[in-house]
């Protein structure tokens, strides 16, 4: 199942719309997704190399980063990169 890392800041209404686009997308595609607040823990995202929110990154199968999406992403761009073989 792919694992999904979503950096968010309270005040940030594209996150708001980023959320909603994965709750689309959860009805079709299974995902574990993991939120972090930029704000509460800017050390992490310093080091994941976070300069914009909402800012999305997949996973691969051993745990490292094989995707990212800087901003909304769009459903069917979202649903491709879910289904793709490299997150199976």
């Amino acid at each position: 199942m792919p694992e999904l890392i979503l950096y968010t800041t309270g005040f940030c209404a594209p996150c708001r719309s980023a959320r909603q686009v994965l709750d689309y997308a959860s009805k079709s595609v299974k995902f574990n997704l993991t939120e972090i607040n930029a704000s509460d823990h800017p050390d992490q995202a310093i080091q994941n190399g976070i300069t914009s929110t909402p800012t999305l990154i997949g996973l691969d199968n051993a745990g490292k980063e094989s995707w990212r999406v800087v901003g909304v992403p769009r459903l069917q761009e979202l649903r491709e990169l879910l289904t793709s073989e490299n997150n199976s």
